[in-house]
């Protein structure tokens, strides 16, 4: 089982192959009853007081530097299948049925609103109805995104949520919720500080919400007609488009702070997210970056943030699967240029016209 960390060190030789310092279990540390429900690492982040937050199968996990344990909590009878999200005073964890802000005080985990914590219900189907209807996911599909950070911005925390109805995107309040603000109706607590539906979406969103101030995008990611089980998966990423179906749909959601809720902002409805790619916003040139397939040609798009409008088109060279960005996170370089990852191969595009 994926269940150890490593910690390695580069010798400040850049060029240098990673040497390895230590490697601990997650179980190591643990009594034997509790080891039983840790298994798989599902993300690992850093807190901002410079620990190791690592979420497993089985719970919530936090340890030093130098790779000791300090403190886990357990999440019995819930799935954990997604990353988390770190602000200065919580650890952001969605599992099938809750929303949670673990808070950390520097020694203690704890989800009590007495020590800053809070958990939250979220519209999820019953548990099965998910995965039988073709879902990737028990509950939340997404890693849990963070949005507002200024003195004078609503902290929140956003997921695509697993509603019967079709996914919805969801917005938590992150820290103390404001004295008038009453519960909307439909919500499953007050910590919701709006819901809204996604235009198509109807089981759950897979790749996380991208978020800038105070825009979000979503991408659809329901495969119309899934590959077979137990293949589903990789039939999906590299099949969609071809012999079934690829979900289509990117949308942009605004928070109004005044009004407490979300409005749509633009749909394109022609973006194939047969790649199941997170977009990417650039802060510098105010782009979206979503990966799409046009004609079965992979290929990469800048959307003007604000507008939805297409700026610019990076077609790969031929239809090859090779270019398949699937799982691939883009990392935005220093120069401008475009690193994706992907199956088979890391592409770097240069953004040509675009670049200052």
């Amino acid at each position: 089982m994926a269940t150890r960390i490593v910690k390695s060190f580069d010798d400040n030789e850049r060029t240098q192959p990673l040497r390895p310092v230590r490697d601990v279990g997650l179980t190591d540390e643990l009594p034997e009853d509790v080891a039983k429900q840790i298994t798989r690492i599902l993300g690992i982040t850093l807190t901002y007081d410079g620990h190791l937050a690592v979420a497993s199968k089985g719970g919530l996990l936090l340890f030093d530097r130098d790779l000791a344990l300090k403190d886990y909590i357990l999440f019995p009878d819930e799935h954990v299948e997604n990353s988390i999200a770190v602000d200065e005073d919580r650890i952001y964890v969605v599992t099938s049925k809750y929303m949670r802000g673990v808070a950390w005080n520097g020694t203690k985990l704890s989800v009590e609103e007495a020590d800053g914590g809070w958990v939250s219900e979220y519209d999820v189907m019953p548990e099965g109805e998910a995965i039988s209807r073709g879902a990737a996911s028990h509950g939340s599909g997404t890693t849990p995104t963070l949005m507002g950070f200024g003195d004078d911005e609503d902290e929140l925390v956003v997921i695509s949520d697993g509603s019967p109805d079709g996914a919805q995107l969801v917005a938590f309040w992150r820290d103390g919720i404001p004295s008038d603000f009453v519960q909307k109706p439909g919500t499953r607590s007050r910590r919701i500080a709006d819901q809204i539906r996604l235009t198509i979406s109807p089981l759950t969103v897979e790749a996380s919400p991208a978020a800038y101030g105070t825009g979000v995008i979503v991408l659809n990611s329901t495969y119309p007609d899934s590959a077979p089980a137990p293949l589903s998966i990789l039939g999906n990423a590299f099949l969609a488009g071809e012999t079934r179906e690829p979900p289509r749909g990117a949308q942009k959601f605004e928070w109004k702070a005044s009004e407490n809720r979300f409005v749509e902002g633009w749909f394109l409805e022609d973006i194939d997210n047969t790649d199941w790619m997170p977009p990417a916003i650039s802060a510098q040139n105010g782009l979206a970056y979503v990966a799409t397939k046009v004609d079965s040609v992979y290929e990469y798009r800048a959307i003007d943030f604000e507008t939805g409008e297409t700026v610019a088109r990076w077609p790969f060279p031929d239809d090859s699967v090779l270019w398949n960005n699937w799982g691939g996170i883009t990392t935005l370089l220093e120069d401008g240029d475009l690193l994706l990852g992907g199956f088979f191969a890391v592409k770097r595009y240069d953004i040509g016209h675009l670049r200052e």
